[in-house]
């Protein structure tokens, strides 16, 4: 009997994590439920008006395919962001190509660099970290290696972590600030010390900065890695942005990946070669987002305003959690009564309808935690703490 032909890669990777509260939220609702859902980081606030507008107004009567790379008037318009928000100067014709959000493109980036017959095949990611870093990793023939980020180092990455006699068979290395889903911030000084150790030891350094914009009002501003490398012509360094959280564009799959001219060279080469050219209509849309920053300060302090609500709750309660100015996340010990964040997670589900991430689908190492993901409204989310007190004084849950 002949079996079909299958890439063997997949059957080693596990079932995407992030779908884990799929099941929970499946179970809540068909016994009735009401579901709040700060699993998977999708806000409710409404795409700005303007937004919606430039992508309605520039659908063509004939449709034709987009250029893979972007079209030059994208690329420029997002060169003008980078010199507006992170003060740096960049080719939009050598050094930018668009994207589809920016999971696509951090899927894709491994097939660019990594050649399967190769020494240098190792591509190290952040525990806890995006989901597809290693997923990634794993289906271009690549070696996955996950390095623990420390609490007691604040979640930021220390090269000195990684083992020397490790390096030379590292192609690439993930960093990914303002973190998710710790919510971490990068210090320049660290930020410096990590381009400075990548280019040492002649490493591409990958920077998920997909929530670079999404810090608090009256907070200081986070770092991209395009600042630190821009005296150095960006070498070794690829920075990769989207506008699905800062301008509440998920569903458009709208971003770019900026740096090293000869790393998006080789991407530009690749591309076209895949078929997932972003629609000229997303890149109108798309330039009137990173045009504005109006409606980025406006759902900042939302973000913020929620945040206030959710950490008064928890200090009330005695949670630990990690202190953070940016994202929407919050990262939460689970209480010790309880064995495992996951633990937490199902008696908060089953207690209040609330759901929420548990560590260990974003890490091998943070079985103890859990992470909100504030997408709800502001209203919905002071109807969740009242349910979550209420639990608690009730006895059902146990505090922090």
């Amino acid at each position: 009997m002949s079996s079909l032909p299958s890439n063997s890669w997949l059957d080693l990777l596990p079932k995407y994590s992030l779908l884990r509260n799929d099941d929970r939220k499946a179970r809540l609702r068909s016994a009735g439920r009401e579901v709040f859902d700060f699993g998977i980081g999708d806000p409710q606030e409404e795409t700005p008006e303007f937004i919606r507008k430039a992508l309605a107004e520039n659908i063509p009567n004939v449709s034709q395919y987009p250029l893979s790379q972007g079209s030059l008037d994208f690329r420029k318009a997002c060169a003008r962001w980078c010199e507006t928000r992170l003060n740096v100067q960049i080719d939009a014709a050598t050094q930018i190509i668009s994207s589809n959000g920016s999971k696509e493109a951090i899927f894709h980036i491994p097939h660019v660099l990594l050649n399967s017959a190769s020494a240098r095949r190792m591509v190290l990611f952040p525990d806890p970290g995006f989901p597809v870093y290693k997923s990634s990793t794993l289906l271009s023939g690549g070696v996955p290696y996950q390095y623990t980020l420390k609490p007691e180092k604040a979640y930021v990455f220390d090269p000195a972590s990684i083992p020397v006699d490790l390096l030379p068979q590292v192609a690439a290395v993930w960093i990914s600030y303002p973190h998710n889903p710790t919510g971490a911030l990068l210090p320049r000084a660290d930020a410096e010390a990590i381009y400075a150790w990548a280019i040492k030891h002649d490493l591409v350094l990958l920077s998920d900065e997909c929530y670079v914009d999404m810090y608090f009002p009256g907070s200081e501003k986070p770092v991209s890695l395009l600042e630190i490398a821009a005296q150095n012509s960006f070498k070794n360094v690829m920075a990769f942005f989207s506008l699905s959280k800062r301008s509440g564009m998920t569903g458009y799959r709208s971003g770019f990946v900026a740096g090293d001219a000869r790393l998006v060279g080789a991407f530009a080469k690749y591309r076209p070669n895949v078929g997932v050219g972003t629609p000229e209509f997303v890149q109108r849309a798309a330039m009137a987002a990173w045009a504005d920053d109006v409606h980025v300060h406006e759902r900042n302090t939302i973000f913020a305003h929620k945040r206030q609500i959710v950490d008064a709750f928890l200090k009330k309660n005695g949670f630990k959690v990690l202190p953070s100015s940016a994202t929407f996340y919050v990262w939460i010990d689970a209480p010790q009564s309880y064995q495992s964040g996951e633990d937490y997670c199902e008696a908060l589900a089953q207690a209040t309808g609330i759901v929420a991430t548990p560590g260990d689908a974003l890490g091998d190492s943070s079985t103890r935690c859990f992470r909100l993901a504030l997408v709800p409204t502001a209203e919905k989310i002071q109807q969740c703490v009242a349910l979550w007190q209420q639990a608690i004084d009730s006895g059902v849950l146990r505090k922090g």
